[in-house]
């Protein structure tokens, strides 16, 4: 009995430190991204909107939409560790029925949504895809605009 709750407490272990990778990977991502945009913007500033700026902003749009889609796969990544590692704490659970961690989760999600009812409903991915979609339609807007002006 204990080797197998051990394999399944290093399975779930395992899980949650690939969900935690994917999140490290997604802010070091957007970090770069952030930083080479920001980069960009102030060669921007410093040299005004020309046509030799296109180097510069095509590329931003090209950072937003690969960032973007990084974040999506990201979620998909993580979204496959937390539902294993939810598979696999149901099983510890029902194997020690006495420690009642599903009751204790359900009472602290309660406790969550009445702390941050609408909050809870913006989902975290979304943020840095918007952020991303956000650089990319910046890089897009300041390419069209030397581009048509």
């Amino acid at each position: 009995m204990a080797d197998e709750i051990d394999a399944l407490l290093a399975l779930w272990k395992d899980h949650r430190e690939a969900d935690r990778q994917t999140e490290n990977q997604r802010a070091t991502l957007t970090n770069i991204i952030i930083v080479v945009v920001a980069a960009g913007l102030g060669f921007i500033a410093q040299t005004g909107l020309r046509t030799s700026m296109l180097v510069v902003t095509l590329p931003m749009l090209g950072l937003g939409l690969y960032g973007a889609l990084a974040c999506l796969k990201f979620h998909e990544r993580s979204a496959f560790h937390v539902g294993q590692s939810k598979g696999l704490r149901r099983k510890i659970s029902s194997q020690f029925p006495a420690l009642n961690i599903e009751a204790g989760l359900t009472e602290t999600s309660r406790a969550q949504r009445t702390r941050f009812p609408r909050l809870r409903k913006v989902r975290s991915y979304m943020v840095w895809v918007v952020l991303h979609s956000a650089i990319a339609v910046a890089g897009g807007a300041l390419s069209g605009w030397i581009i048509f002006s």
